[in-house]
């Protein structure tokens, strides 16, 4: 794919912009930072996966509705010195509409960043079942960081519902795009 810093776009913001609400709701004890399961949906070509390994995150699955951004990401994580342990990083491809079944309750913390809002663009529908499947996913008690500037906030308040989640952080007011924080019920 060519150039390493030309082929990477992190969307709204990278790990720096989130990395305080992350840790603001994260357990950073650097020996349980491993243990903690991480999903990425709709990672495409942004090098967020790449630095929450840097920082010390090493339970990482990530995936794409494109094969493209799949192995875009691949090729980043090239990047890494000779004997990096990737053994617990996955990366697919999957529709965040039909998620594996075997993915049921297995991550402590979903980062999404701007999935969602290509996933509410592509109709109607679609937004609410990717919430739905990610819901699924997650563990109880689990994080999910949503950073989004297209989906409309009655629509998202809609979809994580108090029901199924507790809102941490509401980040309609932020600037660049809101940085959502939702606890699972």
């Amino acid at each position: 794919m060519g150039d390493f810093p030309s082929d990477e776009y992190s969307w709204y913001y990278g790990w720096e912009g989130i990395k305080p609400h992350f840790l603001e709701h994260i357990d950073d004890d650097t020996s349980s930072k491993s243990e903690i399961s991480i999903l990425v949906p709709g990672c495409g070509n942004d090098p967020l996966l790449l630095d929450l390994y840097n920082a010390g995150y090493k339970q990482l699955t990530a995936f794409d509705y494109s094969s493209g951004a799949i192995d875009r990401q691949r090729e980043l994580f090239e990047y890494l010195p000779m004997g990096s342990d990737l053994n617990n990083v996955e990366l697919c491809v999957h529709d965040a509409r039909t998620l594996p079944q075997e993915w049921e309750q297995s991550f402590d913390v979903i980062i999404e960043k701007g999935a969602l809002d290509a996933i509410y663009l592509s109709g109607d529908g679609n937004f609410e079942k990717s919430v739905d499947e990610l819901a699924r996913v997650v563990r109880k008690g689990g994080i999910c960081i949503s950073v989004s500037g297209v989906v409309p906030e009655e629509l998202r308040r809609e979809g994580f519902g108090t029901d199924e989640w507790e809102w941490l952080r509401d980040g309609s007011d932020d600037l660049k795009a809101g940085c959502f924080v939702l606890k699972k019920t």
